[in-house]
């Protein structure tokens, strides 16, 4: 159906005018009339009656104003749409997170400064792990991944660190070492520690897992956690020990204290990442904009 015919009965329809529905859709008044009549021909209906002295709708062509105004809404949104595939955007950003990322400060402020400069891009967040966000960034399922490190090697996926965090000890606030405000691994060594169920060597709990062997310690014993949240919980049960990202100190519970730990080098890393070759405008511009936020000035200088 042509948009153009379509522009042309609604001009008309809400002008009652044939010069002024004419200039509204920029086309000469014969131009308008061979639009109609050609509606009226391929459709077998009379949508307007018209004289010299005025042009009115018909009861057909009332009835088919609001639906006709839907079509070339749609068929506007279409066309933006086509554009915007063109351009190498969709609208859409789908996007993958662990749990510990949204409570970073810096990516909340980056995930509202993108929405406020790109207000067109609608960005569509879901919680999976790590496992879960490389099989659908490799399906083309999702088309960017907000994940804890060490990551896995995974072809095709390429990623961008773009922030590392020191870790902290979460105690329950009646254990022994809950006064202090730092605390060396090696005091933790027969603790039952609470780590989430990412792969081996992958994620937050990979780092906590490295760590320990590293320092040539060995927790007492281990308990799997689905997420952070569950983890910081159990501790607060008095089930063990876990380890966080120090910006989660701010969200940490009650009955729970958090202690720095005597290591400079302890820290867990935020990574972006996404499907090598399928890196179109939307995606480009979300990885840019969230890595300059994360940047130092010493970044910025180079």
């Amino acid at each position: 159906m042509d948009h153009r015919k379509l522009r042309s009965f609604l001009a008309l329809a809400r002008t009652l005018h044939f010069a002024r529905a004419a200039a509204e859709v920029s086309l000469t008044q014969p131009a308008l009339s061979q639009h109609i009549q050609s509606l009226e021909q391929n459709w077998g209906i009379r949508l307007f009656e018209r004289n010299k002295r005025q042009v009115s709708l018909t009861a057909e062509g009332e009835q088919l104003v609001e639906e006709i105004a839907r079509t070339v809404r749609r068929l506007d949104n279409l066309q933006v749409t086509v554009k915007e595939v063109a351009a190498g955007s969709r609208g859409v950003l789908r996007l993958g997170y662990v749990g510990t990322a949204v409570q970073e400060p810096l990516l909340v402020k980056a995930l509202r400064s993108f929405r406020s400069q790109f207000p067109t891009i609608q960005l569509k967040p879901t919680e999976y792990n790590v496992d879960q966000q490389f099989s659908l960034l490799q399906s083309g399922e999702l088309d960017i991944g907000i994940l804890r490190g060490p990551l896995p090697a995974c072809r095709f996926i390429a990623r961008r660190t773009i922030q590392q965090t020191p870790l902290i000890a979460v105690l329950p606030d009646d254990h022994p070492h809950a006064g202090a405000r730092q605390i060396r691994l090696s005091e933790l060594a027969d603790e039952t520690l609470i780590v989430q169920q990412d792969p081996d060597g992958v994620g937050l709990g990979g780092t906590v897992l490295r760590l320990y062997a590293e320092a040539g310690i060995a927790p007492g014993s281990s308990v799997r956690a689905r997420d952070v949240n569950t983890a910081i919980n159990l501790t607060a049960m008095g089930m063990g020990i876990t380890f966080v990202p120090a910006s989660q100190r701010l969200f940490l519970r009650q009955d729970v204290v958090a202690l720095d730990i005597d290591a400079t080098d302890i820290t867990t890393s935020l990574s972006l990442c996404w499907k090598e070759g399928r890196q179109n405008k939307d995606v480009t511009l979300f990885i840019q904009n969230t890595a300059s936020l994360f940047m130092t000035p010493a970044d910025k200088e180079k």
